[in-house]
This record gives structure tokens, C-alpha cells and sequence, in this order.
């Protein structure tokens, strides 16, 4: 290349490449085109009074003098390569540099072309840290999706499974890869299949829905409980689906059910026994009744009322009632207390109740909380009474009627006794009458022991 051409000056000016001609022994700027000036920032007078060591960084150097050992040793002509360069205002840019070695009036020379390419490289910095961040969001969504107990899947607004995670197997022993492509209403129970469509297709409106337990049959032909939370990502080009997240709850809903079965027989056996519950928090003055209390005295629990026993005492046993009550809390050697007063129910009738407290205590014997139990023995007290009344009659009954006949009895015996001594009486006759005295002193026996008995029943 001779610079003396008209013509390569003028490409060399006119290049809007930033270009120079150095000498490669003395590293001196020998010639820079318009282009170079503008974009470093040197004037012309700047450059020429320089060496092209001078727009290097200092860190850079090193590499810059190693790079000049190259190009005295091995002479390519054409190189391409490249470097961090140094503007007049300080700041770094990356360049690609494009060389070409040449003599010029006797001596080496070299042409550079310098392309900057900062922005380019921090565009492919950006572009790659973008894509390491997607490969590590992919690995993350990968290992709790796979890893996670939940059931991962999308499907689309058919029900047709486009993905499900492997948590698949495991939870319902079925195989993702011959699970895509079929449909997830068919593995669905026919009483619950009409509830979950219904959600579904919700999802046209909507952006996501929680379904409640159903039914789904596992790989095992098994009906296992799920519940549900789809999202509508039908608009996400990387998604073009519905997401679910599904979790089995089938434990929890056994638990529940024999909860629920427990409580039930719980409720109807309180019922059949006449008694209420009372959960008293002593610590926090709270108490918590159960159902048997409406039940059994009418009062409505939905309406808390803390005072709701207390306030219900019949007047003339409430004084009695409740100081027993404080003694029982107060006396740390009191573990369970029996106690029998009226109370009035809702309609005002009274009721006769007994109470059983046991009492919950702190390592000090402070009372924390009593579990108290309240039976109407309204009916079983009348019951007693009647009995005893009737007791009373009968006694009476008995005592009376011994009387009057024992006295007959003792008539007749003494009659016996006087025949029997009389001299125009036979045989025949005497052994007659001694029978009848046989059996008159049995009967006379047996009404002693009536008297015996009732008297046994009124001392009970």
C-alpha cells in the first residue's frame, strides 16, 4: 500500500472506521483519519506525539507487549484481534482491531483498523447472564417441581395433559410420559366430574380457582382425594396451558370423617346420658360449652355469654353453688367435686342438675382449667321419690295388715290349742288341727318377714 497515492488517502480519511498507520519499531502514531480523532477524542497533534502504548489501559499493557512480541516475531500480515484502548476523557472501550503490516518509506509499518465493539460485548454479556439466569430458573423450577410432593401438570381447556411433573408416580403411581396426551376428567369420580368442569371452565373468566377435595383415581384403580389450584396461563407463550397444582389430602379427609364420626357418637351418647360439657378456661375466665347444653337446656351458644351458668343458678342454691365451686378452685388438693343444684333452663323451667368437675393444675396446684360435666337428674330424682314414697306405703301397707292378721292368726291358734284338749275330739280331728296350727304359725312367720323387708327398704 503507497499512502503517497492520492486515492488511499483519501479512503483512509474518508473511512468512517477509526483508523492509524504506526511505526512498529518505535510504536509512534505515524498517520490517524478523521474518524480516529472523533471518536478517542485526541486532537491530531495529540496522536502524532504519541506511541500507540499510550491508549492502552495500564492493566493492559502486559498483554499489549506481549501482543508486539507477536507481531516482531512472526510478521502476519494480516491479524485480527481483541484489546481494551484508552479515550483522552479516560473512559475504557473494547475493540476489535483489524492489522495489516506494511513498509513505508523503508521502514515497518502497520495499518489498524479499530471497530468498537463496548456495546456489543455488553450486549453479549447481558444476553448471556440472561440466559444463565434462565437455565438456572429452569433447574429451580425443575427441582421443586420434580422434587416437590404436590402434582405439577398442565392441561388445556379439554382436560388433555400436556406436562406433569414426577411427583406423579409417587402420589398417584402413575407415569407422566403415558399420562400426556389423555384426559384428566376420565381419571375423575362421576359424583365430583360436573363440580370440577364447572371450575374449569370458570377459567375463561377468571385467572385462577381453587377447587375443593375430589375424587381421582390412582394407578392402583384407587380413589385418592385432591384438591386443586389451576391457573390460566393459555396467554404465556412459554406456558400455552392451564397450571394445576394438585396435593393429596385423602389422610386429612379420613381423619376428618373419623372425627366427624366420633363427635356424632360423642353428641348422641351426651344426649342419651342428659349431659353438657364445659370447657372452662380458668387462667383466661373463658368457658366453651357443647352442644348438649342447647340441647339439654335450651339456651342458644351462639351468642357467647361468659356468665350463662352462673347468671342460671336457681337463687336460693346460687350462694351454695358458687362458693363450692371456689373452694374446689381454690383447694389444690381438690381434683374432682360433685355438686347437686336447681338451675333454671331457658323456658324457666327448673331442672335439678349435678355437676362432676375435674380440675386441670399447675406444678403449684393452681387450678389452669376444669372439664365439668352437667346431667338434669331432675327425672332420676323423681324417680327416687316415687319409689321411696311407694316404699313408705307399703311398709305402712304392711305393718298395718300384719297387725290385724297376726291378731286373727293368734285367735285361731288359741282355738286350735283349746280343741285339741277337749275330750269329744278324735284322732282324726286332733291331727287336723294340728295341721291348721302348723299352718297358721307359717303364715304368721311369713308376714314377720314382710315387715322385716319393708322395714330394710325404709332405712335404704
Amino acid at each position: 500500500m503507497d499512502f503517497r497515492n492520492t486515492l488511499y488517502k483519501d479512503i483512509f480519511q474518508l473511512s468512517p472506521q477509526p483508523m492509524w498507520i504506526y511505526d512498529v519499531s518505535t510504536l509512534s502514531f505515524l498517520e490517524v483519519n478523521e474518524a480516529a480523532i472523533l471518536h478517542y477524542g485526541y486532537s491530531r497533534e495529540d496522536f502524532l506525539s504519541m506511541t500507540i502504548k499510550e491508549i492502552r489501559p495500564k492493566d493492559t499493557i502486559h498483554q499489549f507487549e506481549q501482543a508486539m512480541e507477536d507481531v516482531h516475531r512472526h510478521k502476519e500480515c494480516f491479524t485480527s484481534k481483541r484489546y481494551k484502548h484508552l479515550k483522552k476523557n479516560g473512559e475504557i472501550i473494547s475493540v476489535e482491531i483489524k492489522s495489516n503490516l506494511f513498509e513505508l518509506n523503508g521502514s515497518l509499518a502497520e495499518l489498524i483498523i479499530a471497530t468498537d465493539i463496548t456495546i456489543q460485548l455488553q450486549h453479549e454479556q447481558t444476553a448471556k447472564k440472561l440466559e444463565e439466569a434462565l437455565l438456572l430458573s429452569e433447574k429451580r423450577f425443575k427441582a421443586l417441581v420434580q422434587a416437590g410432593s404436590d402434582l405439577t401438570s398442565i392441561i388445556d381447556m379439554d382436560g388433555k395433559y400436556q406436562f406433569l411433573s414426577e411427583s406423579c408416580i409417587s402420589l398417584l403411581h402413575l407415569y407422566p410420559e403415558k399420562m400426556v396426551g389423555k384426559t384428566a376428567y376420565d381419571y375423575i369420580h362421576p359424583e365430583d366430574l360436573e363440580r370440577v368442569t364447572s371450575q374449569l371452565n370458570s377459567l375463561y373468566e377468571v385467572e385462577r380457582v381453587h377447587i375443593q377435595p375430589f375424587r381421582f383415581l390412582n394407578g392402583h384403580n384407587e380413589w385418592r382425594w385432591l384438591t386443586t389450584t389451576a391457573r390460566n396461563m393459555l396467554e404465556d407463550p412459554a406456558i400455552l396451558g392451564i397450571v394445576t397444582n394438585s396435593t393429596d389430602v385423602t389422610d386429612l379427609i379420613n381423619k376428618n370423617e373419623e372425627l366427624k364420626l366420633s363427635n356424632d357418637r360423642y353428641r348422641l351418647m351426651l344426649k342419651a346420658a342428659d349431659e353438657a360439657i364445659c370447657d372452662w378456661d380458668i387462667e383466661n375466665d373463658v368457658a366453651n360449652w357443647s352442644v348438649g347444653f342447647n340441647e339439654i337446656f335450651g339456651y342458644d351458644l351462639n351468642v357467647y355469654n361468659n356468665t350463662l351458668w352462673s347468671d342460671n343458678i336457681f337463687p336460693d342454691d346460687k350462694e351454695q353453688a358458687l362458693k363450692e365451686l371456689n373452694d374446689a378452685v381454690k383447694n389444690p388438693n381438690t381434683e374432682v367435686l360433685h355438686s347437686e343444684y336447681r338451675f333454671l333452663k331457658a323456658n324457666r323451667e327448673v331442672a335439678l342438675i349435678h355437676y362432676r368437675g375435674i380440675f386441670l393444675r399447675d406444678q403449684n396446684g393452681n387450678a389452669t382449667r376444669a372439664i365439668g360435666s352437667y346431667r338434669d337428674i331432675t327425672a332420676y330424682k323423681e324417680n327416687i321419690s316415687q319409689v321411696q314414697r311407694q316404699a313408705l306405703q307399703l311398709q305402712e301397707i304392711a305393718w298395718t295388715q300384719s297387725h290385724k292378721i297376726r291378731d286373727s292368726l293368734a285367735k285361731i291358734i288359741g282355738l286350735v290349742d283349746l280343741l285339741k284338749n277337749e275330750d269329744f275330739v278324735t284322732d282324726a280331728q286332733k291331727e287336723i288341727l294340728t295341721y291348721l296350727n302348723k299352718s297358721t304359725t307359717d303364715l304368721d312367720k311369713g308376714i314377720r318377714e314382710i315387715v322385716n323387708i319393708t322395714h330394710t327398704l325404709d332405712k335404704s
